[in-house]
């Protein structure tokens, strides 16, 4: 049995972009798998880990934490579909996590915290005011992303233009079908349009085209997760 400790915010929406790569990478897989919800502050549950932070993977008796180390386990241990088909497929997609780490959401952040915070649990709304307060200077998230906006959202579509190019050329990031780099950046945008409803891509544009496909992935797993 493949057990994943999720996220969840209120009415038990599950934005995180690091569990979405695992629920991808699981779906791709073929894999089955139940989910464990827990909230910001309910880091309890995953102490066995050793970890504080999601998603955590239990498969079996392997317990494994961190959304790129689940992805090189699942490989390993379920060799059917794989997620990396060779040894260059494996270094691209480390760069795409790395570039969506470091970029893609670090842009999306400041978009859409405050919408963010308004899904936080009550319980956990203490926890989300004083570590990102300090990580932004501010606990008034509704007026900070009202500012970030002024010039966020053409920051944000200005980061995508190196999967653009590619996009406009193939389907998905890894070709014709869809791998891990593909689940990569699906997470982030799973993470903006769960918990916001800001426009975040115009209709003509490439990667607008290429996220309608991912939401209809496998029988419109994350389609149908946008309307929880």
């Amino acid at each position: 049995m493949i057990k994943l400790y999720d996220l969840s915010l209120q009415n038990d929406c599950r934005p995180s972009p690091f569990c979405w790569r695992t629920k991808f990478a699981l779906a791709h897989k073929g894999l089955k798998w139940t989910e464990v919800p827990m909230g910001f502050t309910e880091k309890d549950k995953i102490a066995f880990a050793g970890s504080s932070t999601v998603p955590v993977l239990k498969d079996g008796e392997t317990t494994v934490k961190d959304s790129w180390a689940i992805a090189l386990h699942l490989d390993k241990a379920h060799t059917d579909q794989p997620l990396f088909k060779s040894e260059m497929a494996l270094s691209y997609a480390h760069f795409v996590n790395g570039f969506v780490d470091t970029v893609v959401q670090p842009a999306l952040f400041p978009i859409v915290v405050g919408d963010l915070y308004d899904r936080v649990r009550p319980a956990d709304q203490a926890y989300f005011r004083e570590s990102r307060g300090k990580r932004l200077g501010t606990t008034d998230f509704a007026a900070f992303q009202n500012k970030a906006r002024e010039k966020g959202v053409a920051v944000f579509r200005g980061v995508l233009e190196p999967a653009r190019r590619v996009l406009k050329a193939q389907p998905f990031l890894a070709g014709n079908h869809p791998a891990y780099p593909d689940y990569v950046l699906a997470g982030a945008f799973m993470w903006a349009g769960i918990v916001s409803s800001l426009v975040l891509l115009d209709g003509d544009d490439a990667v607008h085209a290429w996220r309608e496909r991912m939401l209809d992935l496998y029988d419109g797993m994350a389609r149908k997760a946008l309307a929880a």
